[in-house]
C-alpha cells in the first residue's frame, strides 16, 4: 500500500497520450504511424501502473476540405503490460510487457531510460531476431507532451534508432 499523502512516483505518466511517429531502420523503408499510450494507476494502491500501446499505420485520407492528409489505417503493433516500482522507488522501475520482454528503467525527473534485460520469442519468429532494445521516454507535464525514441539491435544490425514519437495528453 502506498502512503496516500505522497504523490505517486509516476503521476506524470498517468492518462492517455496520442499522436504520430516516424519509423526507420537500415533494413526497411521508412514509415509514419499514429500511436496511443495509456497509463493507469492500480486502484488497490499497489506500486504498479498498467500500460497499453496501440499503433496504426498512417495512410492517405481526407481532411474534409478536399486536402489529402495522413489518417490512421491498419494496426501495426500493440503492447500491454505494467510498470513495477520496486519498494515504491522514484528512481528505478521495471517494464513487463506481453510482447515477452522485460526492461529495467532509471527515472530521472520526468524522463525514464529503459533497457532490455530479456527477450523471449516464439519458435516461428522471423529472423533476423531482435537481440536488444532501448527506449527513452521524455514527459513534459506542463506542456502535456510525451516524446520517445526507441532503438533496436538484431542479429545483423547493431543498436540503431528505429522510432521517434511525439504525443499529446488527451
Amino acid at each position: 500500500m502506498t502512503d496516500n499523502t505522497k504523490p505517486h512516483p509516476l503521476e506524470f505518466l498517468i492518462g492517455t497520450w496520442a499522436g504520430r511517429g516516424k519509423g526507420f531502420y537500415p533494413t526497411i523503408p521508412s514509415f509514419e504511424f499514429f500511436e496511443e499510450l495509456t497509463f493507469t494507476k492500480d486502484p488497490a494502491g499497489r506500486p504498479v501502473v498498467a500500460y497499453s500501446q496501440k499503433t496504426r499505420r498512417a495512410v492517405p485520407g481526407s481532411d474534409g476540405a478536399g486536402e489529402t492528409v495522413p489518417v490512421p489505417g491498419p494496426p501495426l503493433h500493440a503492447e500491454a503490460g505494467f510498470i513495477r516500482l520496486p519498494n515504491w522507488s522514484n528512481e528505478k522501475c521495471e517494464l513487463v510487457l506481453s510482447v515477452a520482454s522485460i526492461e529495467v528503467g532509471a527515472i530521472k525527473g520526468t524522463t525514464i531510460d529503459w533497457e532490455t534485460t530479456s527477450i523471449i520469442r516464439s519458435p516461428s519468429a522471423k529472423a533476423p531476431h531482435t537481440t536488444h532494445f532501448t527506449r527513452k521516454w521524455i514527459i513534459n507535464p506542463e506542456e502535456r507532451t510525451f516524446s520517445y525514441e526507441f532503438s533496436m539491435a538484431t542479429e545483423n544490425t547493431p543498436l540503431t534508432r528505429h522510432l521517434e514519437v511525439h504525443l499529446l495528453k488527451v
